[in-house]
């Protein structure tokens, strides 16, 4: 299972100068060149238009009249350049920021007086008025969506211009808000489910490709199961998705699981295992705010109460920094083998099996990023109580799988009775869960 998740949708790209992608809100994916917004022209039509209109929308009380200017945001932040929206987002910060003297003398006061009433003003001098300005965009029509489109590109903008670090919290703060537990709904994905949500699921699964309906319709087959968090402001959009398959014990091949042929009904085995091989997110602008840990809590829930039979919840994960490390340090690998494992062309040799598992083991457990471990996907899975239980070659044989692990996956296991404890053990002290078999592998 990728990284939440194992992804956040592939189309956003890593690189600064690409497109942020948006999928189904089109005319809102830009790319942010590096520009001076100062230098952008003032006679730029469509962002002086935009910069009044949110200047009104802040200062307007009246609900209607407000909806209606949000509505206009709405509109013309799809019709503005991308060194305008740069521009824009620098507005944003200069603009609705604090009012310094008003924070001072909050202070002030409550220096004066400390208490309930002079904190809670203090609070309220503190927040930015942009926080305003979101809300009043959230009434209108599509308000969810560009505001899910602004932290998109924000996150995109902020890579070369460090000043909108401020602009992106608030956002984050808001949606995470908005988005909080509470207010999701899981639903199971099935072959019956509207043709505009699974349309969805080829769309933005980037873990392991749909190749198309056929494809599709094996994944909801009785043998598997999809589960998604939905929001009611958007419920008929999936906010990420865990495919699930059901096994007889352990598996460690990606390519084997995809393709195993559907059993009968009346000679299904009696499964005993649970299978997370894939959970996408599909909203870029939900980035860093946690849905993924929660996902997989319920499905497990839900599966548990579902197919008593289950006595095993595991992943099939991709380990994506492995080569990378090996390119940066050696991995611990001969000279010859780590050339083979960081080729460009690499091809998987069983004569290296030993030695690489053995690597890729110490990598997961003792390769670190300050004190978490330096593998994104190990952080996300330990981080929420899963154990690191098994390593397995030859598990992703393709291309990607190679360029990435040299073929690797690896399972977490999340043991209902070990998941509280292993998580606390995480949290205070960064310990890395992992099995016997793993800890002889590591060394």
């Amino acid at each position: 299972m990728g990284h939440a998740v194992e992804t956040t949708a592939r189309r956003v790209s890593a690189s600064a100068s690409s497109a942020v992608w948006l999928g189904r809100h089109p005319g809102l994916a830009g790319t942010f060149p590096a520009v001076d917004p100062s230098a952008v022209s003032p006679a730029s039509p469509q962002l002086a238009v935009i910069a009044e209109t949110c200047r009104a929308l802040v200062r307007m009380r009246g609900e209607v009249a407000a909806t209606s200017l949000a509505a206009q945001v709405v509109r013309r932040y799809k019709t503005l350049t991308p060194a305008d929206r740069a521009a824009f987002f620098t507005f944003l910060v200069e603009a609705f920021s604090p009012d310094p003297s008003a924070i001072d003398a909050a202070i002030a006061a409550y220096r004066d007086d400390p208490g309930p009433t002079t904190a809670q003003a203090l609070s309220s001098a503190a927040e930015a008025p942009r926080l305003r300005l979101f809300r009043s965009i959230n009434t209108a029509p599509g308000g969810i969506d560009t505001l899910l489109a602004w932290r998109a590109d924000v996150l995109m903008a902020a890579r070369l211009d460090p000043r909108l670090a401020p602009l992106e919290r608030d956002l984050a703060h808001l949606l995470g808000s908005w988005f909080n537990r509470g207010f999701l709904r899981l639903h199971r994905i099935d072959w019956s489910t509207p043709a505009t949500v699974l349309e969805q699921l080829i769309e933005y699964e980037a873990v392991h490709e749909i190749r198309g309906w056929d494809d599709l319709r094996r994944r909801l087959e009785h043998d598997r199961r999809c589960f998604g968090f939905f929001h009611p402001l958007l419920p008929d959009e999936p906010l990420i998705f865990v495919e699930v398959a059901l096994t007889v014990g352990l598996p460690g091949s990606i390519q084997l699981l995809l393709d195993a042929p559907v059993p009968p009904d009346d000679l299904a085995p009696e499964y005993d295992a649970a299978i997370f091989y894939s959970i996408t997110n599909c909203q870029p602008g939900l980035q860093g705010i946690p849905l993924g840990d929660f996902l997989i809590k319920h499905v497990t829930e839900e599966l548990e109460s579902a197919i008593p039979s289950l006595r095993l919840f595991s992943t099939l994960s991709p380990i994506p920094g492995y080569v990378r490390w090996v390119r940066d340090t050696g991995g611990g690998l001969s000279p010859d083998v780590a050339a083979a494992v960081t080729a460009v062309d690499a091809k998987i040799d069983d004569a290296f099996r030993a030695e690489v598992v053995g690597s890729c083991a110490r990598y997961l457990v003792h390769a670190k990023r300050d004190l978490e471990p330096l593998d994104a996907v190990a952080r996300f899975h330990l981080r929420n109580g899963a154990r690191l239980e098994r390593l397995n070659w030859a598990g992703d044989i393709s291309a990607k799988g190679i360029e990435e692990s040299y073929g690797l996956l690896v399972n977490y296991v999340y043991d209902p009775d070990e998941v509280a404890e292993n998580h606390e053990a995480y949290a205070n002290d960064y310990r890395v869960a992992h099995s016997d078999a793993v800890a002889a592998l590591a060394g």
